[in-house]
């Protein structure tokens, strides 16, 4: 049986310079480019199209509406049209291989502690989502997004795994932290052993305590010593950062940030951070960048911009 591909997604570098129009448009300056400039760009090929509707649909869910000249709006009505019956005919593929209607999925900001009816202990970050199957012969977790921590109850007739990406990770003790990022996984043992395999490999390796791995379309790292209390801060509400590029850093901000992060210039994402971040404040732990990196952070309603700011710190 062949599935029907995913349906086309706006280039992201071509979204962002949509959101870019978008946000000069509304600046109300002298400078400000013609709702006409924005709309020549939109028809410059089905692309463009895709990525202004997906920048005018995010735009319109932080609360600003586009107020089109007359003329215009059934222009990009007609765009909107298109793009929505492209995406249509995607969303149940998408609902079955990211987990959407998933058995546990954690919003915003929310820790989530679940005990499975086996015994085991479950604790959940921000935005994960899993699929719990717990038959006679087996235990399996679905991890199709997020990071989890789990303390498995033993059983030696029944194996306790978690699939996440391309990878089994098996149980050998009790305890060990997943987190997955699309297809990239990375795994951190708390707890006696935890036996990976990769689909297709007849090799398996063992991890043990107080070490990690990684892994994802390139294959798998070889085990490194890690610092679990670090690995697992999440688990008390911290996040903790030594020399991790800045876009990494607000990749894992953005789960318990409410909004947009926007980063004008993509060059900051490789900007150094060490620090621990606190998660119940996301606004005051992003203000905090400034005094070390070289940005300016604007705090908008539902959008935060960072912005290249070589002046003096203070």
């Amino acid at each position: 049986m062949t599935r029907e591909p995913a349906p086309d997604k706006p280039s992201p570098l071509l979204t962002e310079q949509a959101l870019q129009w978008l946000v000069d448009l509304h600046s109300g300056t002298a400078e400000a480019p013609t709702w006409d400039a924005y709309l020549q760009w939109c028809e410059t090929s089905p692309e463009h199209q895709r990525a202004a509707h997906a920048a005018e649909r995010l735009w319109e869910s932080l609360g600003s509406a586009l107020e089109r000249p007359p003329g215009s709006s059934r222009r990009l009505l007609q765009l909107g049209l298109v793009v929505a019956l492209g995406l249509a005919g995607g969303l149940s593929w998408q609902a079955e291989h990211q987990g959407w209607m998933a058995d546990q999925v954690t919003g915003l900001g929310e820790h989530r502690r679940v005990t499975l009816a086996d015994g085991s202990h479950l604790e959940l970050a921000p935005r994960t989502r899993v699929d719990i199957d717990m038959q006679a012969g087996r235990r399996v977790l679905h991890l199709y997004s997020g990071e989890l921590f789990v303390q498995v109850a033993p059983d030696t007739q029944r194996p306790f795994e978690v699939r996440a990406g391309r990878g089994s990770l098996r149980a050998l003790g009790t305890g060990f932290d997943v987190r997955r990022e699309g297809e990239q996984v990375r795994m951190v043992v708390t707890e006696h052993t935890v036996r990976v395999t990769l689909d297709g490999d007849p090799q398996t390796t063992d991890v043990e305590a107080g070490q990690a791995v990684q892994y994802g379309p390139d294959g798998l790292s070889r085990s490194q010593p890690v610092d679990v209390a670090t690995a697992t801060a999440w688990r008390r509400d911290k996040l903790v950062f030594n020399r991790q590029p800045l876009g990494e850093v607000l990749e894992q901000l953005g789960r318990y940030h409410r909004g947009v992060i926007w980063v004008r210039d993509n060059s900051l994402r490789d900007l150094p951070v060490t620090g621990i971040i606190a998660t119940d404040d996301t606004d005051a732990q992003l203000k905090l960048l400034q005094r070390t990196l070289p940005l300016r952070v604007r705090l908008l309603p539902w959008l935060t911009v960072i912005e290249r700011d070589d002046s003096p710190r203070q």
